[in-house]
């Protein structure tokens, strides 16, 4: 069996350790996108308000193929954040998926399915 690496997407044998993670590569300075995820405001605020008015669930197995999946959710920037900085916060730009939805969809600038902001949810931050 072959997964795929989290670096660099290639496929390399189950329990192996990819070729890109074996080199040594100098630590990267933050960019601005790394120190908005990195945030008091991201992580204790804005990531689990979008999750809990998602319900805990991805909206794209739900909505494209009528499965509720809540396992490994994280939350998705339609715009890409590194883009669209602006749009990091904003709760219209922000969508509840599972890992596997959320590395399908990758940068592409829109959702592959019908998805509507809903605005019934008490705002609560």
């Amino acid at each position: 069996m072959k997964t795929l690496c989290s670096e660099c997407r290639h496929f390399i044998p189950m329990g192996t350790q990819c070729e890109c993670k074996k080199r040594n590569r100098p630590k990267k300075e933050p960019n601005e996108v790394d120190k908005l995820r990195n945030s008091h405001r991201w992580k204790r605020k804005t990531r689990p308000h979008i999750i809990r008015r998602d319900g805990a669930h991805c909206q794209r197995c739900l909505i494209k193929y009528g499965i509720i999946e809540s396992s490994k959710v994280t939350v998705h920037h339609i715009k890409p954040a590194s883009k669209y900085p602006e749009l990091f916060f904003d709760d219209s730009n922000l969508i509840t998926l599972c890992d596997t939805c959320n590395k399908q969809l990758g940068t592409v600038e829109q959702l592959d399915f019908n998805w509507v902001v809903p605005n019934d949810y008490e705002y609560s931050l």
